[in-house]
């Protein structure tokens, strides 16, 4: 009997020490599944001896996630540098929200990885909404899925 408690007692234990633990009040969801695309059109890029720089329209409605504002953006990310870059406004954007995007290496040396975050706040709340896509340089048009969204309350 004492064992069955032990036992029994180290597989709650071992089933509480593996549940995801929030940080810093963080909330994040990451799923193999999109929870939504993001259209993208007009894509260009072009090269120089000094990088890579390419241009893309990218649009959302609003509510693709629960309580997540749209937005109209033409994104200009930079090859060389790698880093997040802002994405300019088209039109009006809702107060507190904004887009960045990022040119990395992608899986194979003829695809262009591109990685998307929409940002916003409600109320106290930031929210962060991510995903990427590998493309091929001739596609004008394609979608990015979103896969992660974080929350910080």
């Amino acid at each position: 009997m004492f064992k069955s408690i032990i036992v029994a007692a180290s597989a709650l234990a071992a089933s509480v020490a593996a549940l995801p633990h929030a940080a810093n009040s963080a909330v994040a969801a990451r799923q193999e599944e999109p929870l939504a695309y993001w259209p993208a059109s007009n894509f260009q890029e072009g090269c120089s001896p000094g990088g890579c720089i390419a241009g893309f329209n990218l649009t959302a409605l609003a509510g693709y996630v629960s309580g997540a504002p749209a937005f109209n953006v033409f994104c200009h990310p930079i090859y060389i540098q790698q880093g997040w870059i802002d994405c300019d406004p088209v039109g009006e954007q809702a107060a507190g929200s904004s887009v960045q995007s990022m040119w990395t290496d992608a899986s194979e040396r003829e695809l262009i990885k591109l990685s998307v975050a929409h940002l916003w706040r409600e109320g106290e709340a930031s929210y962060n909404a991510s995903g990427s896509v590998e493309i091929e340089a001739t596609e004008t048009s394609f979608e990015v899925p979103v896969l992660r969204v974080v929350g910080i309350l």
